[in-house]
């Protein structure tokens, strides 16, 4: 049987794996820092705005290259301390979905599935709000029972039909303005799920925001 770690025995273990295990730019992988000056100028948020399915999505970084090794690092290698890091650029593109003077708005995280949170034994969403300074509401969005397979080989049709109906609000949302929160936008599918759900509980959903876009995603905006 599987030895199956409690999620916060797992964040322990890799926060003291973390501490003597040699350190290396989450980007470039340059020896003895967390993250080098020239990935810190490329972490710097660009917030750029898009309209993907008739949402208006705003996303801070572009996914590629040292960005992209710096976010994967963070969200699937345990880097825990790269939320610091990542958080100015969330927070940054929240600023722009919901500048001053906005009507109140409630931004609510993209659940992980429940195989990730297992893995993983933290939420990369909510983690990262923390460190953004940012409010944002997890549980409203659960993922149904039997609907969390890996996307990462399915083409954009492919992933919104795998996505179509696996999020469900468990909250009356009826005359709350919402605004979706997620990591990365790939092809749009996560956060226009997120959409009907919280739609179907009533909600106005006014943006998504992301931190970082890929180029697909970028390239099929309209």
């Amino acid at each position: 049987m599987p030895l199956v770690l409690r999620p916060a025995i797992a964040v322990a273990l890799r926060g003291a794996l973390a501490a003597v295990s040699p350190v290396s730019c989450a980007g470039c992988g340059a020896p003895d820092l967390e993250v080098c000056d020239s990935c810190r100028l490329l972490l710097r948020p660009r917030p750029v705005e898009a309209v993907h399915a008739g949402l208006r999505v705003v996303t801070a970084l572009r996914y590629e290259f040292e960005v992209r090794e710096a976010v994967l690092a963070y969200k699937q290698r345990g880097r825990l301390r790269l939320a610091a890091e990542l958080g100015p650029a969330l927070r940054a593109a929240v600023e722009v979905a919901l500048p001053a003077g906005s009507p109140p708005t409630a931004l609510v995280a993209v659940p992980p599935s429940p195989s990730g949170r297992r893995r993983r034994g933290w939420d990369p969403v909510t983690t990262l709000a923390r460190a953004a300074r940012v409010s944002a509401s997890p549980g409203v969005l659960v993922v149904r029972p039997g609907r969390s397979s890996s996307q990462k080989r399915l083409d954009r049709e492919q992933r919104a039909r795998a996505r179509r109906g696996s999020l469900r609000c468990r909250v009356d949302l009826t005359g709350h303005r919402v605004v979706v929160l997620d990591d990365v936008l790939t092809t749009g599918s996560t956060v226009q799920e997120a959409r009907r759900a919280l739609e179907d509980a009533g909600a106005e959903v006014v943006a998504a925001v992301c931190l970082a876009s890929t180029p697909l995603a970028s390239h099929a905006a309209s």
